[in-house]
């Protein structure tokens, strides 16, 4: 009786271990759904400025505060894990006027440097920027594209598929026949609906596609896609050639992160029609050269 126990506990431990193992390669494969902002704040003679408090606020969300971060005795700050969107950045400390920088515009993925300069006053003061040049990509060495939202809703994109616009992408290379590619996992001929991209040179197998971090692939031959969300409901997505951080990991190729909308604090709707029509349609040149309507 005693070793049935032990051989039940036994079994019980080993998938315990397993389910863990699991659930821990779950989370280690998932990928980076959002973004960074990073930089120094110095006073107006270069000091830097050490324990001081900086804000992150969401401009989408009414300034909602997103993040709260004091700088480190070097003045450097890391506000990490922001959702994409449109932010503005406050600095502030005791003897200096606040420093405010807004219309930072943070995609997915992105590691931006934002530094940030206090004139001396009250702190009652706020020194605001509106206008300057936008942060810049200092901390990765990573090759990507981005293509936005307005894009892929405005640009027009035959069967309503966002895959067809990876190939606006440097260094994406296509072999389709057409730019046909169609919403599932096989295409009106019954055949396999493959995703045949070659990025950076590499095999369109080596591809990953994730929406949200979630991978999207079908593994069983890596070539078709499990979930194609409607181009309404992306908010971006980015094409990432080379150069990737660790969190890229299952794929020796490129990476299409597919981020989706989420709400912002003003109404607003949208419309659109899908027409199609064979009445619209040029004719072949065989047809032209025969006298065929």
């Amino acid at each position: 009786m005693q070793s049935s126990r032990n051989l039940g506990r036994a079994v019980f431990a080993v998938c315990l271990g397993v389910c863990l193992f699991v659930l821990v390669g779950i989370v280690t494969t998932a990928q980076e759904i959002t973004g960074s902002i990073t930089g120094r704040v110095t006073d107006k003679s270069g000091g830097v400025v050490a324990d001081a408090m900086v804000s992150v606020v969401n401009i989408d969300k009414n300034d909602a505060l997103v993040r709260s971060v004091r700088t480190d005795e070097t003045g450097d700050y890391v506000a990490s894990v922001l959702p994409i969107g449109h932010y503005a950045v406050i600095a502030e400390s005791r003897g200096f006027k606040k420093a405010e920088r807004r219309g930072i515009t943070l995609n997915v993925n992105d590691n931006l440097t934002l530094n940030l300069v206090l004139d001396p006053g009250n702190t009652s003061d706020t020194v605001t920027v509106e206008a300057d040049a936008s942060p810049i990509e200092l901390q990765t060495a990573t090759e990507s594209g981005l293509i936005t939202g307005t894009q892929i809703r405005e640009l027009a994109i035959n069967t309503r598929n966002y895959e067809q616009l990876v190939a606006l992408t440097p260094g994406v290379s296509t072999n389709l026949a057409s730019d046909q590619l169609y919403v599932g996992v096989s295409n009106p001929l019954g055949t396999s609906n493959q995703i045949n991209f070659s990025i950076n040179g590499g095999r369109a197998t080596q591809n990953n596609w994730s929406i949200d971090g979630a991978d999207n692939v079908d593994r069983g031959a890596n070539l078709t896609l499990l979930q194609y969300p409607s181009v309404d409901s992306i908010e971006e997505f980015r094409v990432v050639r080379g150069q990737y951080d660790a969190e890229f990991g299952r794929s020796s190729s490129g990476q299409i992160n597919v981020i989706t909308r989420s709400g912002t604090a003003a109404f607003h709707g949208g419309l659109y029609e899908f027409f199609r029509s064979q009445i619209l349609d040029a004719n072949s040149f065989f047809n032209n050269a025969s006298g065929i309507k």
